[in-house]
């Protein structure tokens, strides 16, 4: 949930600006978040109303910068108020083995003190019998699945009217095999009625494809979150609260204009909103202060989002933006064509993956433009240092 800011008082002295309250980092929880209270409201109604709940199941896409991480961070924060235990799935490697092998162990034996009990009674040895069972254990030994080490975890959290949420970030970037071994295994979690509750978040493509995987199956009947854009209210009112939170001031013709510069993307907000306060300097942020964070703004967007967007993308389609690039606003399909010397008929192809990777979207008859704030600036960028 959004958390207030320090006032003033804490901060370099009353009436003084405190430290810079905006906070520009990947996967960084801002100090007042913008725009999303909405699912996290209907999150913390999943979790109270019980197992069946439909959203206790969430799927997040959107692009880079979306603020797609920050959301994981509000929902495992939700899940903790209520004390639930948060289990952060790895990216990489098998799931469900990490699970069995490392994640679950480790949690029963903070846990379940049961169980830590039984074990000290075993180790210390009772008339002999102590040393024949340790001894017939390491001959014999047991190796409990994930499943079994996750019923023992979810009864000692019954026990406490709490469950267990699974987070896993990067959805499109985790083994499709791997993912549908731990899909089989939430699901009979959830058929069961067991308090558990999955939020997954990804790139739209990524997911998409994920989901068409046939061991995913289960998944594609979770609530599916698309983040989109910030609308301009939210965009002003988040910069208004956290720069007045802080014990600064920000002009009212300056929130319009971060409006413009930041183009509803929560990250651009934050990395804007930075750099105008430090610029700013102790004193009020003007227009001028916000206007002059576009030049870097656009700079970090082209560096760790749209290069890593473009990584992959075929050399047709990337050729496709590059001949977008030469218009200023929206783009003639007919023109891109001709300056690909393609036909109508071929060129489409190109963009109708391009609109499937939301690089793109259309603008209008005919007419198409990036989907991405700064794109543009990024290709123009690109083709001047050759």
């Amino acid at each position: 949930m959004a958390q207030d800011a320090p006032s003033a008082a804490t901060g370099a002295g009353a009436g003084q600006p405190g430290a810079n309250p905006f906070r520009p980092g990947f996967g960084v929880s801002p100090r007042v978040l913008a725009g999303r209270d909405e699912l996290l409201e209907e999150f913390d109604t999943a979790l109270d109303e019980g197992p069946g709940s439909p959203l206790r199941s969430v799927l997040v896409s959107g692009a880079r910068g979306m603020g797609k991480t920050v959301i994981l961070n509000e929902l495992e924060e939700a899940a903790r108020v209520r004390g639930w235990l948060v289990v952060r799935l790895p990216e990489s490697g098998d799931l469900v083995e990490e699970l069995a092998s490392t994640t679950l162990p480790a949690l029963l034996a903070e846990h379940d003190s049961e169980r830590a009990v039984r074990r000290r009674v075993t180790g210390a040895g009772i008339a002999g019998v102590g040393s024949l069972s340790t001894t017939a254990r390491e001959r014999y030994e047991v190796r409990e699945t994930a499943a079994t080490l996750l019923a023992r975890l979810l009864d000692v959290l019954a026990g406490h009217g709490t469950g267990l949420l699974f987070t896993l970030d990067e959805l499109q970037a985790v083994d499709r095999e791997a993912v549908s071994a731990f899909a089989s295994l939430y699901q009979h979690l959830v058929r069961d009625e067991r308090d558990v509750a999955l939020a997954a978040a990804g790139l739209p493509v990524g997911v998409g494809q994920l989901l068409q995987h046939r061991g995913t199956t289960f998944l594609r009947r979770a609530e599916r979150v698309q983040l989109g854009p910030l609308r301009t209210e939210e965009v002003t009112d988040a910069a208004r609260r956290t720069v007045e939170g802080a014990g600064g001031v920000i002009a009212e013709d300056a929130l319009d204009v971060l409006a413009d510069v930041v183009h509803g993307y929560p990250y651009l907000l934050q990395l804007a909103g930075y750099r105008a306060w430090r610029d700013a300097a102790g004193g009020p942020i003007t227009a001028d202060h916000v206007r002059a964070t576009r030049g870097v703004v656009s700079e970090r967007m082209g560096r760790l989002v749209h290069g890593p967007a473009l990584l992959d993308l075929p050399q047709a389609q990337r050729a496709y933006l590059m001949a977008m690039a030469q218009d200023d606003g929206a783009s003639s399909t007919g023109e891109v064509a001709a300056r690909l010397g393609l036909t109508a008929q071929h060129a489409n192809v190109f963009r109708t993956r391009l609109i499937e990777r939301e690089l793109i979207a259309p603008a209008g008859h005919g007419r198409v433009d990036y989907s991405l704030p700064y794109l543009r600036d990024h290709l123009r960028r690109q083709a001047a240092t050759g």
